[in-house]
């Protein structure tokens, strides 16, 4: 039964990572994070794909060093990888296997559900990373969240007042952008402050600027950023994005190009013996769990110094899975 208690925790594990990845695939800017149940999703998967691990192991050392009770028959225990339904009857009746025994058997035996199952994996690393690169495209300032968290709105301002005016200039001394702080009043007559406001032309009062402020919070004050869709903080509708798309498109090149060939060279029975592995489903829980772990300041809305944390992790998690059939070969 232990080897049940691999594929039910697998599954489980596999159905949890899916759903977080493509929640997140399609996770729109406008909402603040953490989302409701996002942190808790992935610390799910964590739960479950170390709750294989340890699944495992039972299951290794009780087919191993029979430490289970010891009345049980050889049998009665071997139900995770069996030779054949045609062995070990001997001088004893044959009896119908159990509809578990013959599912196990047949997993075991089955080259095309093998590859069902790589495919599958495939399909989630390419979701996953679709995740972590849309992750780290709308990681923004923990200002901006805090103008989400406050309703966010995004208005045509009139300048009142500038000061601080700095230009900004690139390599060969040319003048690209400004920054200053501005002052700003809205068609509502409300007014709000902008520090750090960047703008292409020169700003000057009575000229006009797109700003992302929150009426309900004007304390906050405004962002404003000549260039950048700051709109699109205010979509709260799930949906998948075109950049999404286009890096999962290149995720897919890879996948075709590095994990299909080595996995079809690595043939059906090493790789059924690799997601058998404790061991090396202990290294490859371990490194889920980084990945996640990399992920979980962004998931939560904490994390506010870049993306390169994000893109070591999309790195990881390509690296890792085409390692994984890499070492099916030399099993």
């Amino acid at each position: 039964m232990p080897a049940w208690f691999v594929r039910i925790s697998g599954g489980l594990a596999y159905t949890a990572a899916a759903l977080l990845s493509l929640w997140v695939s399609g996770l729109p800017a406008g909402v603040a994070l953490p989302a409701s149940g996002l942190v808790a999703l992935a610390w799910a998967v964590v739960v479950l794909v170390w709750l294989r691990v340890v699944a495992l192991w039972l299951w290794w050392s009780d087919d191993n060093y029979f430490w289970m009770p010891a009345h049980r028959s050889r049998t009665e225990r071997s139900d995770a990888r069996p030779l054949s339904l045609e062995k070990g009857a001997g001088s004893v009746r044959r009896q119908r296997p159990s509809v578990l025994r013959r599912l196990a058997a047949y997993e075991y035996a089955s080259v095309p559900w093998v590859y069902m199952r790589q495919a599958a994996v495939w399909l989630l690393v390419l979701l996953s990373f679709m995740a972590l690169s849309v992750l780290g495209h709308s990681h923004t300032s923990q200002h901006i969240r805090s103008l989400v968290r406050a309703g966010a709105a995004y208005s045509t301002a009139t300048v009142t007042e500038v000061v601080d005016v700095t230009e900004i200039r690139d390599d060969e001394d040319r003048v690209t952008g400004y920054h200053a702080t501005l002052l700003l009043a809205l068609p509502d007559g409300s007014r709000v402050r902008s520090q750090g406001a960047y703008t292409e032309d020169e700003p000057k009062p009575n000229s006009r600027v797109e700003v992302l402020w929150a009426p309900t919070a004007t304390a906050l004050g405004g962002v404003v950023a000549e260039g950048e869709p700051l709109e699109r903080h205010l979509d709260r509708e799930w949906g998948l994005t075109l950049y999404g798309m286009v890096i999962t498109a290149f995720a897919l090149l890879l996948v075709l190009a590095c994990m299909l060939p080595i996995s079809v060279g690595a043939e059906a029975d090493n790789l059924q013996d690799l997601a058998w592995s404790p061991v090396e489903q202990t290294v490859h829980a371990a490194a889920v769990t980084g990945i996640l772990l990399a992920a979980l300041p962004y998931l939560s809305g904490t994390f506010s110094d870049g993306s390169v944390q994000l893109g070591a992790a999309c790195f990881g998690l390509l690296a890792l899975y085409i390692a994984m059939p890499i070492r099916a070969l030399f099993i």
